[in-house]
C-alpha cells in the first residue's frame, strides 16, 4: 500500500530539517521494506528502510521504521483510522526530536487505471474549493477568510486566476506547478498575487472521485492553514 502522509504540523526541538508542509508518500513493501518521497515545500527527500507494522487496536496501528538513508534513524508512526482508507497520523523521529502529524489516505501501490483518481495535470480545469476551516496563530480572525468558495482556474501556461465568494475572499492571480504523487493525491505549489500581498502556498489534494475530494493548504509558510472540499470541471 501507499500511505499519503499530509504534513499539517511539524515540531522540532533542535531546528530539524524535516518537512513542514506538503505530503510524504510512504510505500510499504510485503517483505518489510519501504521507500518514501515527499513533495511540497522544503526539506523533502527520498528515503528507504525497514519496518514492522502492528495493529494496536480496533482502529489504530503502529509502524516502527528504520531509515537506512539516514544512518538507521528510528521513528514511530501511530495511525488512527476513521475510515477503512484514512485517518490521522503522528510520527515521532529520534525519540521526540521531531514530531510530524496530519491526516493520511491509503491507496494500493501501482493501482489500476480505474483507481487512478488524481489527474496527471490540472491545466484546463476549474477547481471550486470550499473553505471549511481556516486557522492562524499570527493573524486576527478578521484578517483572512474562514468560510467561502474560491474558483481557481488553471491555464496550460502555468498561470491561474482566483475568484472569491464570501467574507474576506479575494480575486487574485498566480503561477503554479502541479504534481500527481500517488493514485489519489496531488500537490500544487503556487505563488498568489493580489492587491495586498504576494505569497506562496502549498496545496495537497486528496481525490475521492475523479472530480472531487478534500484539500489542505499551508498558506504563507504556516501563516494560515486552510482545509475543505473541492469539485473540478473543465474550463
Amino acid at each position: 500500500m501507499d500511505l499519503n502522509l499530509q504534513v499539517e504540523n511539524a515540531v522540532s526541538r533542535f531546528g530539524s530539517s524535516a518537512p513542514t508542509q506538503g505530503v510524504i508518500v510512504k510505500k510499504y513493501r510485503p517483505e518489510g521494506s519501504w521507500t518514501a518521497q515527499g513533495s511540497g515545500g522544503l526539506n523533502h527527500k527520498a528515503s528507504y528502510g525497514s519496518y514492522q507494522y502492528l495493529r494496536t487496536g480496533a482502529d489504530t496501528a503502529q509502524d516502527r521504521s528504520f531509515d537506512m538513508s539516514a544512518a538507521g534513524t528510528m521513528s514511530v508512526i501511530n495511525y488512527t483510522f476513521d475510515s477503512a482508507t484514512g485517518g490521522k497520523w503522528v510520527q515521532d523521529i529520534r525519540h521526540g526530536e521531531t514530531i510530524l502529524s496530519g491526516r493520511f489516505s491509503m491507496v494500493r501501490s501501482n493501482a489500476p487505471a480505474e483507481q487512478q483518481l488524481a489527474p496527471a495535470t490540472n491545466a484546463g480545469l476549474h477547481v471550486a474549493i470550499i473553505i471549511k476551516s481556516a486557522v492562524s496563530s499570527s493573524l486576527p480572525p478578521d484578517a483572512y477568510p474562514r468560510k467561502g468558495l474560491v474558483l481557481q482556474s488553471y491555464a496550460s501556461d502555468g498561470t491561474l486566476t482566483f475568484l472569491g465568494f464570501g467574507p474576506g475572499t479575494l480575486n487574485s492571480r498566480g503561477t503554479y506547478t502541479y504534481k500527481k504523487v500517488s493514485a489519489n493525491t496531488a500537490v500544487e505549489e503556487t505563488v498568489q498575487t493580489s492587491d495586498y500581498f504576494t505569497l506562496p502556498y502549498t496545496m495537497v489534494y486528496t481525490f475521492k472521485t475523479p472530480t472531487s475530494g478534500s484539500w489542505f493548504q499551508n498558506f504563507g509558510n504556516g501563516m494560515i492553514l486552510f482545509s475543505g472540499t473541492f469539485d473540478t470541471f473543465a474550463r
